[in-house]
C-alpha cells in the first residue's frame, strides 16, 4: 500500500513530494537531507506521543526546525497520507510560541482539526481545548467507529514509525537490555534482547518475528551463527550465541559486530507493524557484502507479505545493485533540484539505466553526486 509524504520548509527540505511503497533506497550526497526526510515522519511521531514542543525539541529546538531559506513569514508543512485519509499539520514559528495548525481528512471530509492562533479544536461537531496536543490524537477516541476504523492505519503508520540510527551496541554488549515487556525495537536497539525473549514466549503473531530474526541471521551469517539462548539476571536480558565449530556458546561481548548489526536490522524490519513503515539509516555500516544482499533479499520478502515500507538511506553500492531490476524504488536526494527526492527513473532514462550496474553508476558519480564547488 505505502504512503505519501509531503514536506515543505522542514529543516534542510524545502519542498517534499513522495509515495513510496516496498523496499526504497535514499541516497545522494552528505548533507543534503536524507536522514531528515525519514525523520520528517518521526516528527509526527513525536507530535502524537509528546505534542509539538515535544515534536519540536526532538528536531532540534525551534532554532533549528525551520528550513533557513523559507520566507520569513512562511509556515512548515508536513502531510502524510495512506488510501483515503490525510493528516495535514502547519507549523509557525513565532518565538516563544508555537501556532500549529491540524487537519485530518477522510476523502474530502475534514473530521478533525485545529485552528493557528487559538487552543480551540474540533472533533467533528464536538469542540475541545487543546495546549500543544495533536487533535488526531484526541480524534481516535473521541470519532465513531467506523471512521476511526478508516483512520487507523495512517495513524498507526504515524504512531508506529520509527527511524534507526545511532544504534546503541555497545550498550547492549556491555549492559544487555532492561528486562520489559516491550514488543517492538527502540529507536536506539536497545530493547533488543528483551524484545527478542518477548516474541520468542508470545502469541503466535509475535512467534513468527523471532523465527523471522533469528532464521534470517542464519541466512544472513550460514557458516557462523546457529542459534541464541537468553540469559537473565535480575532485570536485565542478555544473549549467548551459539557458532558453528565452537563447542561452548560465546557471549555477546565478544560477538561479531556484524551479527549484531544485523539483529538489529531484522528486529527493526520484524518491528513494523502490518501496513506500517520503518527506515534504517545506513544498513550496510558492519556488514559482508553477503550479508547485505541477503538483508536485502529477507526485507523485500517481509515487505511483500506484511504489506510494510522499508526505507533505506545508503551510501552502499552493494545496497543499490540490489535494485538493478526496479531502479523505480531508489530515490535521490540531489542539489539543485526543486522538488526532492527524485526517483532514479526521473533522474536518468529506464533504459540507459538497465545497461549498468546501479552500484557503479553511483560510484562514478553518474547520480547522487558529491560535487566540488567552483573554484
Amino acid at each position: 500500500m505505502g504512503f505519501s509524504l509531503e514536506v515543505k520548509n522542514y529543516r534542510a527540505l524545502q519542498e517534499v513530494i513522495w509515495s513510496p511503497s516496498g523496499v526504497c533506497a535514499i541516497t545522494g550526497p552528505n548533507g543534503v537531507g536524507k536522514t531528515t526526510l525519514l525523520s520528517s515522519i518521526e516528527f509526527l511521531r513525536h507530535f502524537l506521543e509528546r505534542g509539538i514542543h515535544g515534536a519540536v525539541e526532538f528536531s532540534g529546538g525551534t532554532a533549528s526546525i525551520k528550513n533557513q531559506h523559507a520566507d520569513a513569514e512562511a509556515n512548515i508543512r508536513l502531510t502524510l497520507r495512506q488510501s483515503q485519509c490525510y493528516w495535514m499539520v502547519h507549523a509557525w514559528l513565532r518565538s516563544p510560541l508555537i501556532a500549529i495548525g491540524e487537519r485530518v481528512r477522510i476523502g474530502e471530509e475534514v473530521v478533525a482539526g485545529q485552528y493557528p492562533d487559538e487552543s480551540a479544536a474540533f472533533v467533528q461537531e464536538r469542540e475541545l481545548t487543546v495546549s500543544g496536543d495533536s487533535v488526531f490524537s484526541h480524534a481516535m477516541s473521541l470519532l465513531p467507529a467506523k471512521q476511526r476504523e478508516e483512520l487507523k492505519g495512517l495513524h498507526g503508520l504515524a504512531s508506529n514509525f520509527r527511524l534507526y540510527q545511532n544504534l546503541q551496541f555497545w550498550s547492549l554488549r556491555t549492559a544487555g537490555s532492561p528486562a520489559s515487556t516491550d514488543l517492538y525495537l527502540h529507536s536506539d536497539g536497545r530493547n533488543a534482547f528483551s524484545l527478542l525473549r518477548n516474541w520468542k514466549a508470545g502469541r503466535k503473531e509475535h512467534e513468527e518475528r523471532w523465527l523471522f530474526v533469528r532464521d534470517g541471521l542464519r541466512e544472513c551469517f550460514p557458516e557462523l551463527f546457529e542459534d541464541l539462548e537468553f540469559l537473565v539476571a535480575g532485570q536485565t536480558v542478555t544473549v549467548q550465541f551459539f557458532v558453528r565449530g565452537l563447542r561452548q556458546p560465546i557471549d555477546v561481548y565478544s560477538a561479531p559486530h556484524g551479527l549484531l548489526v544485523a539483529l538489529l536490522h531484522l528486529c527493526a524490519i520484524a518491528s513494523a507493524p502490518d501496513g506500517g513503515a520503518v527506515a534504517i539509516d545506513e544498513p550496510e555500516n558492519g556488514l559482508h557484502p553477503y550479508a547485505i544482499r541477503t538483508l536485502m533479499d529477507l526485507a523485500r520478502a517481509r515487505a511483500a507479505a506484511k504489506n510494510v515500507t522499508v526505507l533505506l538511506a545508503t551510501h552502499s553500492p552493494v545496497v543499490l545493485n540490489t535494485f538493478n531490476t526496479e531502479p523505480e524504488r531508489v530515490y535521490i536526494m540531489e542539489p539543485g533540484h526543486a522538488m526532492l527526492p527524485i526517483a532514479l527513473t526521473e533522474h536518468s532514462n529506464p533504459e540507459w539505466l538497465s545497461h549498468f550496474s546501479l552500484g557503479d553508476l553511483y560510484s562514478d558519480q553518474a547520480f547522487g553526486a558529491q560535487r566540488r564547488p567552483p573554484k
